[in-house]
């Protein structure tokens, strides 16, 4: 099993968050010594989290690309660079979207194009809108990683207030948590668009439909073990433990705040 580890970066200066020391808002400044930090502990995959400094309907992606740039390039040659693709961080609403579905198609694909141009290895579309996937495929040709089974739960405080998102904004692009058969549906659908890897996020809620995505999509299927469950994480060996509970349920990777851990 593959563990990825995230990385907020910011424009702006370092920030704490409630993920913890080791999880911070960091500068482009800071996040070199924090990414070679990880690497040393073994640490290869990573996925970033691009905060522009102010919010923007209308972004040119020029800094998550400069970012992507200055990151790739630091990092070790067998490092992996993952770049989450959203609006959310942008938009002044703090939503996935913007009310005009091409535009929003138009303004996901150039980033993914973007960051793929800076030397991004894998592109995570996040944002739960239809076609996507099949949108970044089809335009940048890129290896990418679909949110394909993403719920509106409960497990994702600390995220939002790290990358800036005001709380509270009901997310209807998102699963219901007892949609199972939506969740396989989607992920599918996915798949079909164009998708190399399949993921359920929150991880350990849905445990249950790693395997039969897999099996449905024929993907590579992970998940990622979020804010809120990583916050719920405090004894001695809980890390570790939550490791081979989603390899036993047939996760090919975690993406996980702990994987510096491991």
């Amino acid at each position: 099993m593959k563990l990825i580890q995230p990385i907020f970066v910011h424009e702006g200066d370092t920030q704490d968050t409630k993920l913890g020391k080791d999880n911070k808002l960091y500068s482009l400044y800071d996040v070199e010594d924090r990414i070679r930090a990880d690497q040393d502990l073994g640490v290869t995959q990573f996925l970033l989290f691009l905060v522009p400094l102010t919010k923007d309907n209308e972004p040119t992606w020029s800094w998550q690309a400069d970012a992507t740039y200055k990151i790739k390039d630091l990092v070790k040659h067998d490092a992996t660079i993952i770049c989450d693709v959203c609006l959310c961080s942008t938009t002044e609403d703090g939503h996935c979207h913007v009310h005009d579905a091409q535009h929003t198609q138009t303004l996901l694909t150039n980033y993914a194009q973007a960051v793929v141009n800076a030397g991004a290895d894998v592109v995570a579309p996040s944002d739960c809108q239809k076609n996507t996937v099949f949108n970044i495929k089809k335009v940048t040709g890129a290896t990418v990683m679909s949110y394909s089974a993403k719920f509106r739960s409960t497990f994702y405080r600390g995220w939002r207030e790290a990358v800036k998102i005001e709380k509270a904004i009901v997310r209807d692009y998102q699963l219901d948590v007892h949609d199972r058969e939506g969740a396989i549906a989607r992920s599918k659908q996915y798949a079909l668009d164009g998708a190399d890897y399949c993921m359920v996020k929150p991880g350990m809620p849905c445990l249950d439909l790693i395997e039969p995505i897999k099996r449905a999509t024929g993907k590579p299927t992970g998940a990622f073990q979020t804010s809120g469950e990583w916050l719920g994480i405090g004894a001695p060996g809980s890390m570790r433990e939550c490791a081979d509970i989603f390899k036993r349920a047939g996760a090919d990777y975690l993406i996980t705040y702990g994987a510096r851990l491991l």
